[in-house]
């Protein structure tokens, strides 16, 4: 059901993504693949820019699943999402955060573009 929901969602076709990813996290809410298939919920909201849910589900990751190496990529996504809702202050809190926790990191050098494309912007 995972792999079947994250075919869906590099086909592109999101709504269905959506439905699935949350079908599967009905069925299996801790299961081995729950952190995956709720940061790829979170990604389809985000791409499908609904923030809100995105929001919500990228913080479920980082809350349920404290443990998941989809932490720091949920947690560079929040601040993306901060940053493109025009949130600065907390966009610059999590990027930051992110570059002090997860130093070296891909994620980390993510953040550290994203908080320098702010500063070029006057953020």
């Amino acid at each position: 059901a995972y792999q079947k929901a994250f075919a869906t969602l590099k086909d592109g076709r999101y709504d269905e993504a959506i439905a699935e990813f949350t079908r599967f996290l009905s069925a299996y809410p801790n299961g081995e693949y729950a952190d995956n298939a709720r940061y790829w919920l979170a990604e389809t909201y985000y791409v499908t820019r609904n923030f809100p849910a995105a929001r919500e589900s990228f913080s479920q990751v980082m809350s349920n699943f404290p443990q998941s190496p989809k932490v720091s990529d949920a947690m560079l996504k929040l601040g993306f999402i901060e940053y493109e809702t025009g949130q600065w202050l907390k966009a610059r809190q999590l990027l930051t955060d992110v570059m002090k926790r997860y130093p070296g990191s891909t994620t980390a050098k993510l953040a550290e573009k994203r908080l320098e494309k702010m500063r070029q912007e006057g953020h």
